[in-house]
C-alpha cells in the first residue's frame, strides 16, 4: 500500500535536528513543519547562521555539534551541512544512536559513502539519503509504466541535468574550492541524475565513460567591498559528458553542467524501448510525455487517474501546481513512515554509494582514458558500529 502522505502524530513521534543553515536547511526545516513533525533544534558551523535559522523557525539555537547530537530529545539527525563534512557528521551522528537523513552526495569519494553505509548497516539504525527527484508523482507514474512493460524491453536512457548558476568566472559558492579527489558538478547533481535513471529502471550502471571539463579553470573569491576577487585554481568540473553500460543490453548518455546559460534546473530523463519511450523534466513535473511509432504521442498530466504510487504522492488535486517543496515533504514523509516500521522505498545509504560509485567510475575514466567498471571502486571497509560519547576517528 501506498504510504499516506501525512504520519499521524503520536506522543513518541520522532524529533528532529538539523544539521547546517543553507538553502537545504531552511527547505529541511519547512517540510517538516508541513508534516507536523518536531524540531529539537539547529546548529551550523557559524554561531550567526545558527542563531538567524533559529530565530526564524522558532527552534533551539545549539552551540556545539556533540550537545546536538547527544541531546536525548533527539532522534533523527538531518544532515544539510555541506558535503566534505557528511562522512564525519554522519558517522557522528549514528555513533551518538541517531537515525539520519542526508543531503546527497553522502560523502566525497565512494571510500566515505562506503564506509558510512557499512557502519549504518551494522548500527541497525535508520539511514536516508535526500534524491529529491524520486518523490514526484510523475516520476512514480513513470517507474510504473516502464515495470509494466509499457514501452517493451528497455534499450536506451537518454538524460541530463543542466543549470547555468556558475557560468561567470564571477560566481562563486563554496562548492567551487572542492579539493582533487572531490567531483564537483558529477557530485552534485549528477548523482541525482544516476539515481534517477537507476531508481526509475531499476537497473545498475556496470561501466563507464566519461569526460570532464572546465568553463572556467580560473575563477575569483569574492572580496571585500571595493576591491578585485581574489582568483583560485579550480580543480573540480563544472561540466561532463558521460557513456554509461547497464548490463542487459541497455546504454545511456548523459550530459551534467553547471554552465550552460539559460538552463536554471534542468533535469530530464528519457526511457527508450522496444514499443515506446517516455521522457520527465523537472522544469514541467507534471507532465509525463510518452512516445510510440504506431499512435500519436501522448502528454498526461498529474490527475487522479495515474497508478496508486503517483497519487499517494500527490499533494493536491490535478490543475492545482506543485513542485520541488511538495517532493522534498514526500522523501521525509516515506523516510519518517519507515521510522514507524512501515515497509518504505525510502532511499538509504545504500543508493547513496551507488550513486557515488558510478560518479568516481567517471572520474577514473576520465583521467585513465578508458572504460572503468563500477565494481572496480568498490572497496569494503568492514566498519563496525560501537556508540561512543566522541567524534568519529
Amino acid at each position: 500500500m501506498p504510504t499516506p502522505l501525512h504520519p499521524s502524530a503520536q506522543p513518541d513521534m520522532p524529533t528532529a535536528l538539523i544539521l547546517g543553515a543553507g538553502f537545504m536547511a531552511g527547505a529541511h526545516l519547512d517540510a517538516l513543519r508541513r508534516l507536523g513533525i518536531p524540531v529539537a533544534g539547529v546548529i551550523a558551523s557559524a554561531p550567526e547562521h545558527t542563531r538567524a535559522v533559529a530565530q526564524r523557525y522558532g527552534v533551539r539555537e545549539y552551540t556545539d555539534t556533540w550537545t546536538a547530537l547527544h541531546d536525548p530529545a533527539v532522534t533523527v539527525v538531518h544532515d544539510c551541512a555541506p558535503s566534505d563534512v557528511h562522512m564525519e557528521l554522519n558517522l557522528a551522528a549514528l555513533k551518538a544512536g541517531k537515525h539520519v537523513f542526508s543531503e546527497k552526495p553522502l560523502g566525497v569519494t565512494a571510500q566515505e559513502s562506503r564506509r558510512q553505509l557499512d557502519y549504518a548497516l551494522a548500527s541497525g539504525l535508520k539511514h536516508g539519503v535526500h534524491f529529491t527527484y524520486r518523490s514526484y508523482p510523475m516520476v512514480r507514474e513513470l517507474r510504473a509504466r516502464v515495470q509494466r512493460g509499457e514501452l517493451g524491453e528497455i534499450r536506451y536512457l537518454r538524460g541530463h541535468y543542466l543549470q547555468d548558476w556558475l557560468l561567470s568566472p564571477a560566481d562563486y559558492n563554496w562548492r567551487l574550492e572542492a579539493s582533487a579527489e572531490e567531483t564537483r558538478a558529477l557530485g552534485d547533481i549528477g548523482s541525482h541524475l544516476l539515481d534517477l535513471a537507476r531508481f526509475v529502471t531499476g537497473l545498475e550502471a556496470t561501466e563507464v565513460f566519461a569526460r570532464l571539463g572546465q568553463m572556467h579553470p580560473t575563477r575569483y573569491r569574492p572580496a571585500t567591498p571595493g576591491q578585485e576577487g581574489v582568483p583560485f585554481d579550480v580543480r573540480g568540473e563544472d561540466q561532463a559528458t558521460l557513456l554509461v553500460e547497464y548490463g542487459q543490453g541497455v546504454a545511456a548518455t548523459f550530459e551534467v553542467a553547471q554552465v550552460y546559460a539559460g538552463h536554471r534546473n534542468d533535469l530530464a530523463l528519457e526511457v527508450i524501448g522496444t514499443r515506446g519511450s517516455a521522457r520527465w523534466q523537472q522544469e514541467r513535473p507534471e507532465e509525463l510525455w510518452l512516445g510510440r511509432a504506431t499512435g500519436p504521442d501522448e502528454l498526461l498530466h498529474k490527475s487522479g487517474l495515474l497508478c496508486a504510487d503517483a497519487r499517494a504522492h500527490m499533494h493536491y488535486p490535478a490543475g492545482h501546481p506543485e513542485g520541488y517543496a511538495d517532493a522534498l515533504t514526500n522523501a521525509i514523509r516515506v523516510f519518517y513512515a519507515g521510522l514507524a516500521g512501515e515497509a518504505t522505498d525510502a532511499p538509504t545509504f545504500v543508493d547513496g554509494h551507488a550513486a557515488a560509485l558510478t560518479v568516481a567510475a567517471a572520474a577514473r575514466s576520465h583521467t585513465e582514458r578508458r572504460w572503468i567498471t563500477v565494481t572496480e571502486l568498490e572497496t569494503p571497509t568492514h566498519t563496525q558500529p560501537a556508540h561512543s560519547q566522541g567524534a568519529p576517528s
